[in-house]
Parts: structure tokens; sequence; C-alpha cells
């Protein structure tokens, strides 16, 4: 029904315990269930992209080993730039790209060294680390931005299932964006900071969408 209504991008959990696995927030991660690893599979036969971006560390590398079709973190960061548990161990990150997944770099200030210092120079030193991860024809952009929401929505967010438990994220209140990088409208800014930094156009065209196309393609087919 989800597919036949447009959804392409389906992420297994949102941070907490549902029936198909662990979220990173929670505080035993039970691994992928037995239902988790029939989701994951319709999932592949229907073209829809398995997201591990909110995912627990063991559910996430139990979804990685059963799928079929690559995954991928359409919005993460790895935790050698920043030890939180919403961040993925490097050693997942490269796991999954392994195995022909994927890798959204989230340009997230709370995500990385800088916290609300973080200024766009430093979201292009941070990709730098991710393409010493995994290489450059298999990271993209996953900013995370949430334009448009105040302060009460996040913190919707940050309970489970919007209403419940609140979750020890750390980051109360709406987040400070990256400082020059505030938003979708912003983009021309870190297309500018990559190329005064020298990376070459060819490995800007593949960071800012290229990549991101290449891999969409093997899973929803040319």
């Amino acid at each position: 029904m989800f597919r036949d209504l447009g959804v392409r991008v389906m992420q297994l959990t949102y941070n907490t315990q549902n029936l198909v696995g662990s979220g990173c927030w929670e505080s035993t991660d039970r691994g992928l269930s037995d239902y988790g690893r029939d989701v994951v599979d319709l999932m592949g036969e229907l073209g829809i992209v398995v997201d591990l971006s909110h995912v627990g560390e063991r559910t996430a590398a139990d979804a990685i080993d059963h799928a079929q079709v690559p995954v991928c973190f359409t919005h993460a960061v790895p935790r050698s730039l920043k030890d939180i548990p919403r961040n993925k161990s490097d050693a997942l990150i490269k796991r999954a790209v392994d195995q022909g997944g994927f890798f959204g770099f989230a340009t997230y200030g709370p995500f990385l060294p800088w916290g609300e210092a973080t200024m766009v120079e430093n979201c292009v030193e941070a990709l730098e680390a991710g393409i010493d991860l995994v290489g450059e024809d298999n990271i993209g952009l996953g900013t995370d931005f949430t334009d448009g929401h105040d302060a009460a929505f996040f913190d919707w967010l940050r309970r489970d299932k919007g209403t419940g438990r609140p979750l020890s994220t750390g980051f109360p209140g709406r987040p400070k964006n990256p400082a020059g990088f505030d938003g979708v409208g912003a983009y021309p800014n870190l297309t500018a900071a990559m190329l005064a930094r020298g990376w070459p156009e060819a490995r800007v065209r593949k960071v800012m969408g290229g990549n991101w196309l290449a891999y969409l393609s093997r899973v929803w087919g040319a």
C-alpha cells in the first residue's frame, strides 16, 4: 500500500523499539525481528530503500546482512567524529557500503564535533572524513534539515512515538543549523566551500547528488 502511494524510502525504526527491531536510543538493542526480516525482504522486492539512520547498531547490522538489496544510511555521521548513539560506528557504515550500500552524510551540528558552532566549512571537513571512510563514490548529502518547524515539533520528535518517554538525545529545542548552511536554500554556499577547499568539480558533482542518483537507480531501477 505504501509503495502504491509513492513511498520509495522507509526507515525500519525511528529511535526506539517497534515490531521490526530496535532504534538507536533504545536501552537494549534486540536486533532485527523475524517480522523485520520479512519487512526487509518485501521492501527489496518492491524497490523501497531500507534506511538505517535511526536504527540501533545490532538491528542495523542484522538488516545489512539479511537484505538482498543494498541498504543505506540516508542521514548519519560516523561515530569516530562524535560518539553518540545516533551516530553510526565506522565499522557499521563500511559494512553497509562493502555490501553495495550507500552513506548519506548528515551535515547537522548536533551530530558533529563542533555542535552549535558548526560552520559550512566544518561540514566540508567532516564530509572528507566520510570520504576517507567509504570512498568518494559511496557518499552523498543527507543534511537532516527540518525547515519550517518550531521547538515544540522537535520536542515531540524526541519522545518515544511522539508522546512517550523523553529520549536522552541531549538536543533540546530547535537545533541550530550550521552557519552559512542554514537550510535548503543555502546549498550554493556548501558547493562554494567545497571548491574553496580544493575539491575537483567531479568530486563536488558526485557528493552533491550524482552518487545518490547512481545508488537509487540500483534500488529503484533505471
